[in-house]
């Protein structure tokens, strides 16, 4: 989810959908739901299979491209503001996007094989 009001982005789950309140940040009512799957699908990447894959300059690459983001170091990465962004919320939000979404499948099948 993301706040229109003040930037500020945070994960939740499909079941949550129906039941979200304010921005945890500033309070503002009307968060802006950012991602989703692809129906049908099915190429997710487990988070733990994320993380494994953070030494991939592919992924850091695309972590850049995609999200405007830059690593500070193993698990950290900064905005352009320079605000630490939780490495959960980048794994959502590659996974809420098929494109991105399969582009992380193949670095993992890659690595995989």
């Amino acid at each position: 989810m993301a706040c229109p009001a003040c930037g500020h982005r945070w994960l939740v789950y499909e079941q949550q959908l129906g039941l979200l309140g304010p921005c945890p940040a500033c309070g503002a009512a009307r968060p802006r739901f950012m991602g989703g799957i692809a129906p049908g699908s099915g190429r997710q990447v487990s988070f733990g299979s994320f993380r494994d894959l953070l030494d991939e300059p592919r992924l850091l690459s695309l972590i850049g491209q995609v999200l405007g983001l830059h690593p500070l170091d193993g698990e950290r990465f900064a905005d352009a503001q320079g605000r630490d962004v939780p490495l959960e919320d980048i794994h959502y939000a590659l996974q809420g996007n098929a494109g991105w979404q399969g582009r992380v499948y193949n670095l993992h099948m890659s690595r995989t094989r």
